[in-house]
Parts: structure tokens; C-alpha cells; sequence
């Protein structure tokens, strides 16, 4: 089961990155990645959703959080199974 959440989070994730633009016509602007990031900056925090959601489903899909997070995190993410 962790395998496919990860592969389905994977595909999301990159569905994420390529159609960032037109999920950003659909959605519209956020106005404070607009204001924080500047003019781009809705397509900022998508390309970056992306990319730490492919991260972070290859990690649970393998399941290595002691060696990705060090130690510190594994205690937390033990308790959230």
C-alpha cells in the first residue's frame, strides 16, 4: 500500500510541476506569494509544491525517513502511522 500512495503522489506531484500554468489560469494568482515572492510568485509556490511533494512521496515510499530527516523526524512521523 505505501508503494502505490507513493507512485500516486509521485504522478501528482509531477502532473503538479508540468501544468502549473494552467492550474494557475484556473485557480487564479495568490495574492500573498504575489506580495511576498513578486510577479511570479503563484508559479513559485506551485513549482515548489511539486517538487517537495515528489520528495516527500518518494521518502514515504521508501520509507526512509530516519536516513532523509536524520533522526529528528522519525520519531514524529512513527507516532503519525
Amino acid at each position: 500500500m505505501r508503494i502505490f500512495v507513493g507512485i500516486i503522489g509521485c504522478a501528482l506531484s509531477l502532473l503538479l510541476i508540468i501544468y502549473r500554468e494552467r492550474i494557475r489560469a484556473f485557480m487564479g494568482t495568490f495574492a500573498w506569494a504575489e506580495r511576498r515572492l513578486g510577479p511570479g510568485g503563484t508559479y513559485t509556490v506551485l513549482l515548489l509544491a511539486g517538487v517537495f511533494g515528489f520528495i516527500f512521496s518518494l521518502v514515504y515510499m521508501t520509507d526512509s525517513f530516519g536516513l532523509f530527516f536524520g533522526g529528528i523526524g522519525v520519531d514524529f512521523f512513527k507516532a503519525v502511522k
